[in-house]
């Protein structure tokens, strides 16, 4: 199937007060990958909060923006759903882990990393809609919550009010011991650089009840089960481990919130992302 073509210098991306989609392209290398763009704008999307949302490993954008379309709606609020076909983006590489590797194990350029496409899309919808906010909420599930804390560890400078990454399979962990992507041994990640990435409000959100090992879309290997055996445990000790890894007088921004009844359930955590993301007016 073609890819959908569009460039992030188009016009009219967003119809106030319509529910509707479109094509994005970002710049330099990723220029010829766009991702398709779920959105559902307020009457008057420039004085409107920005949500990007990103979706689990099914890619399936539509579905996550009809979860989210009853939790805006007393909120003014652009929502945002990225989509990364799995043509254009393959794999987890590619994804999930902000296409940071090549197919060979090496460091692409930053340029090529999936994360730009992010800070693109912001900066072309509040160019469209003439939009007053300097900043963006980002929330992410499951592989979309893998991406999101990668994002947030390895995009030096970005727009994030806030972000939740929600059950996330697995971590890319704060240890320099511990080869990349399961920790930063040989990763372009300066030690500075994750200081600078505590300093960023992130939210690791976590359903008491995402415990089970055999899960068929868990990841399950010697290198991610060195992070516990199902979703819970791995979220808390990413969480334990970037503490201890912040440095006295460090400013670390980073939280934990663990949901009571709530296992592998995409609904359930963007209702209790929700409240955490949105702004009240």
């Amino acid at each position: 199937m073609a890819s959908p073509t569009a460039t992030s210098s188009q016009t009219r991306m967003i119809s106030p007060g319509e529910t509707g989609d479109f094509a994005f392209s970002g710049q330099g290398p990723l220029q010829d990958q766009p991702i398709r763009v779920w959105y559902k704008a307020p009457d008057d999307p420039s004085s409107a909060q920005i949500l990007m949302v990103m979706t689990g490993a099914h890619r399936d954008g539509e579905s996550y923006r009809s979860d989210w379309l009853p939790l805006i709606q007393n909120s003014n609020t652009l929502l945002l759903v990225l989509e990364f076909s799995k043509d254009d983006y393959p794999g987890a590489a590619s994804y999930n882990q902000g296409n940071i590797l090549d197919s060979a194990g090496n460091i692409n350029p930053p340029e090529s990393w999936s994360f730009n496409v992010v800070e693109s899309l912001f900066q072309a919808v509040v160019r469209d809609t003439n939009s007053k906010t300097e900043k963006y909420a980002l929330f992410g599930h499951s592989a979309g919550g893998q991406f999101v804390h990668r994002f947030m560890e390895f995009t030096p400078t970005n727009h994030v009010s806030v972000a939740v990454a929600a059950n996330a399979g697995w971590y890319t962990m704060p240890d320099q011991s511990v080869e990349y992507p399961y920790g930063l041994k040989n990763s372009p990640l300066a030690p500075k650089a994750l200081r600078d990435a505590f300093s960023r409000r992130l939210i690791i959100l976590l359903g008491a009840d995402d415990v089970d090992p055999k899960d068929a879309m868990l990841q399950r290997d010697r290198q991610t089960d060195a992070q516990g055996d199902n979703r819970l445990t791995r979220g808390l000790a990413f969480y334990q481990a970037s503490r201890n890894a912040a440095r006295e007088g460090d400013q670390f921004n980073w939280a934990l919130s663990v949901i009571p009844g709530a296992a592998h359930d995409h609904k359930l955590m963007a209702a209790a992302a929700a409240p955490l993301l949105l702004e009240t007016r």
